[in-house]
C-alpha cells in the first residue's frame, strides 16, 4: 500500500512523480533524486573536471587520423588542439559557476548546456572559427564528440556505484524537460554544495577514483594509438624500400623471347 507521507517544499524529496522527486512504496525509497530547483541548497552529484579532461584527451587520440597527427612531430604542436578539446569537454559545467554568480544557487546547473542541442550549436560555432581538421563538417564532428563526451559521463554519474539508478539526470533532448540518466552508475561524482564539501575527503576519494580509472583508460588508448601509427609508418617504409623485382623479371622475359625469335 502506498504511503501518504507528505513533505513540504523545503525538502529535497517528496512523493510527487516529478523527475526531481522521490518515489516511495511503504517505507522503501525507490529512487531518491536530488534537484536544486526543489531546494537550492541541495546539489546533484557531478563528475569532476578530471574525468571530463581525460575524455577530451581521448577525443584527440580517437580522431588522430582526421587531425593528421604524425608520431614524428613534436608534442608541442599538439597542445592547441588538445587544449581546445579538453575545454569543450568541460564546457557544459560552466553553467554551474554562472548559476552561483547570478542566482546564488545551482538551479541553472544541468540544464540547456547539458543537451544535444547545445552540443550541436557549440560544435557548429567553433567549427566556423577554427577547423581543427580538414573540412567544416569533419571539424564539427570532432567538436561534437568532445562536447558530447561530457553528456555521456554525466549520464553515468550518481551517488552510488553499480546498478543503483541514483543519477540526477540531464535534459538530453532539451527543450523537452524530461531528464535522462543511466541506471548503471560508473562515476560517484563530487559534492559541491559548500566550500567545505568541495575540499572534503569524500571528494578526494572520488577524484582519486576518476584519476586512476580514467587515467588507465587513457594509457590504453594512447598505447593502441601509438602502435597503430608505428605500424603504419613501418608499412610505408617497407613499400618504399621494396626492390622493383617484378619489373626486372618482366624485362628479362621479354629479352629472352626476342633472342629466341632471332
Amino acid at each position: 500500500m502506498a504511503s501518504n507521507h507528505h513533505y513540504d517544499g523545503s525538502s529535497a524529496f517528496t512523493t510527487d512523480f516529478s523527475p526531481c522527486l522521490s518515489r516511495m512504496l511503504g517505507h522503501k525509497t525507490i529512487r531518491p533524486v536530488c534537484c536544486a530547483r526543489v531546494n537550492p541548497l541541495t546539489f546533484c552529484p557531478m563528475a569532476s573536471p578530471i574525468a571530463h579532461s581525460f575524455a577530451g584527451f581521448w577525443t584527440f587520440l580517437v580522431f588522430a587520423k582526421q587531425l593528421q597527427i604524425r608520431l614524428t612531430a613534436q608534442w608541442r604542436q599538439y597542445l592547441p588542439r588538445v587544449g581546445l578539446l579538453i575545454l569543450l569537454a568541460n564546457l557544459p559545467d560552466f553553467d554551474f559557476p554562472i548559476s552561483l554568480a547570478l542566482l546564488g544557487n545551482a538551479s541553472l546547473h544541468h540544464e540547456f548546456t547539458h543537451s544535444l542541442a547545445a552540443a550541436i550549436l557549440v560544435a557548429l560555432a567553433v567549427s566556423c572559427v577554427w577547423r581543427i581538421a580538414p573540412g567544416f563538417w569533419r571539424s564539427a564532428m570532432i567538436y561534437f564528440t568532445a562536447y558530447g563526451s561530457h553528456l555521456l559521463i554525466d549520464l553515468c554519474t550518481g551517488r552510488t556505484l553499480g546498478w543503483t539508478n541514483t543519477g540526477s539526470g540531464i535534459p538530453l533532448l532539451w527543450p523537452w524537460p524530461k531528464k535522462f540518466s543511466s541506471p548503471l552508475i560508473l562515476i560517484p561524482g563530487v559534492r559541491h554544495e559548500t566550500l567545505g564539501a568541495i575540499f572534503s575527503m569524500d571528494n578526494a576519494w572520488s577524484s582519486i577514483y576518476e584519476l586512476l580509472s580514467f587515467g588507465a583508460i587513457a594509457v590504453i588508448v594512447f598505447v593502441l594509438w601509438k602502435r597503430k601509427l608505428k605500424s603504419r609508418t613501418l608499412g610505408k617504409r617497407k613499400l618504399k624500400s621494396r626492390p622493383n623485382a617484378p619489373t626486372s623479371e618482366v624485362s628479362e622475359h621479354l629479352l629472352s623471347e626476342l633472342q629466341h625469335q632471332k
